[in-house]
């Protein structure tokens, strides 16, 4: 089994230059810090301004990326990337869909995505230009859902060739009906993904507001290689910028997403979760989100990453403040790294990460599995941030004649282990 731990790339992407500020020393921090993928936007508008002319530069930056990526061991998600429909909607805080895409039935909006447009939900859901176009896109009333797909094979035929892209979000965050507009959506988007990259794990997100933790209706999709990747973000908590410790709708909200995933016979992939760093409590709000995905064996990706971050812009896109780093590298207080089994050889039972606190001092990690040697190594991501080189792992098995192999990889942070039979392991580890 292997276990997705990933960070979005980037808040900046959404508005113009467009083109990710991506670097090679970025993504190896990336590395550093234990993420295994990264969910990569990619905006329509950037890629075709006006109907059926293409900047390929901006595919070429894009890919860049994702090849620098894949050369650290990092797998990619391409996300096609959308907030309010379009920069050219939701009262001008939007982002994604180009503004010849917006239905004419509306009233186009001047892009307006700077500091104060931190309201941008409230405009999107107020705003009848951005439902009139998502009706019409959806019924192709005007040709754009076909755009739409055409677009979306041409980028998976270039994505195609790098190793390192594993998959694609066909559209993040939709407004819609789930089973009548979204679905077939769906069903259209993953053939001609297909046509041109058979391998790839199509992401599939359900309405906007399931983001909340409300239940989908999405059907189960009728192809194959599908996961359900909801996204998930604490409302009030936001609003009331402030991390209360009450976990009872998070609790919810993660029944929610696990029973799709047990319903589709699937994987879960949180494609998006996290907390702005003004938030009061944001480092413990994510720590708990992380717990369980912890106790799930769910995949995710922390939302996000801004090389670009700025004091007066932020994550530059409505003033939204969610990025993990600042500009000098430093980790910020929504975010607090961890370890988690990356990939296990055999069938995972239980994991779980106790943090150290200033009162009980010992962080420890405990990973129960049944472990298969043909299937080669198990990987627990240990990273020297938690765990300082030297710490004790100890590791029990239930045949006491099986000989354990385990040792501490210092330059991948990864504790590896091997057996020379089957049999169940036990692992902990501990640091001061």
């Amino acid at each position: 089994m292997i276990l997705l731990r990933g960070i979005n790339l980037a808040g900046d992407s959404k508005v113009p230059p467009f083109a990710p500020r991506v670097g090679p020393v970025d993504l190896d921090r990336v590395a550093e810090l234990g993420f295994n993928v990264i969910r990569l936007l990619f905006v329509w508008e950037a890629y075709e301004p006006s109907p059926g002319v293409y900047d390929e530069a901006y595919l070429a930056s894009v890919m860049t990326v994702a090849a620098e990526a894949s050369r650290r061991g990092v797998f990619t998600i391409v996300d096609f990337h959308q907030d309010g429909f379009s920069r050219h909607a939701s009262y001008g805080t939007g982002d994604g869909f180009p503004r010849w895409a917006v239905s004419p039935r509306g009233r186009p909006s001047t892009p307006n995505n700077g500091p104060l447009s931190s309201d941008w939900p409230l405009m999107m859901a107020l705003d009848p230009t951005t439902h009139l176009s998502f009706a019409d896109f959806y019924a192709d009333t005007y040709g754009f859902r076909s755009q739409y797909l055409l677009m979306i094979s041409r980028v998976a035929s270039s994505f195609a060739t790098i190793p390192g892209v594993i998959g694609y979000d066909l559209i993040n965050e939709p407004w819609g009906d789930e089973r009548r507009e979204l679905a077939p959506l769906y069903r259209d988007a993953a053939a001609v993904v297909r046509s041109v990259h058979p391998s790839a794990i199509l992401f599939l997100e359900g309405h906007v507001k399931t983001n909340t933790g409300i239940q989908t209706r999405l059907p189960r999709p009728e192809f194959d290689a599908a996961v359900y990747a909801p996204h998930y973000y604490n409302p009030s908590t936001i609003v009331l910028r402030h991390w209360h410790g009450l976990t009872t709708t998070m609790d919810l909200a993660f029944h929610h997403m696990t029973s799709t995933a047990e319903a589709w016979n699937c994987p879960l992939f949180v494609g998006e979760f996290g907390m702005d760093a003004r938030v009061t409590g944001s480092g413990a709000y994510v720590e708990e989100v992380y717990d369980r995905l912890d106790a799930a064996f769910a995949s995710g990706a922390h939302w996000n990453l801004t090389p670009g971050w700025t004091e007066q812009l932020k994550d530059g896109w409505n003033g939204e403040d969610f990025s993990i780093l600042d500009p000098s590298g430093r980790i910020r207080s929504n975010f607090r790294p961890r370890p988690y089994p990356r990939a296990t050889a055999g069938v995972p039972k239980r994991f779980a990460f106790n943090r150290g606190s200033s009162r009980f001092k010992t962080s420890t990690l405990d990973y129960d599995w049944i472990h298969d040697p043909n299937r080669g190594e198990t990987e627990v991501f240990v990273p020297r941030l938690v765990f300082p080189p030297g710490f004790p792992a100890e590791v029990r098995t239930a045949d006491p004649s099986a000989v354990v192999s385990l040792w501490y990889d210092e330059s991948t942070q990864l504790l590896r282990i091997q057996t020379d039979r089957p049999t169940a392991i036990s692992l902990r580890a501990r640091a001061r």
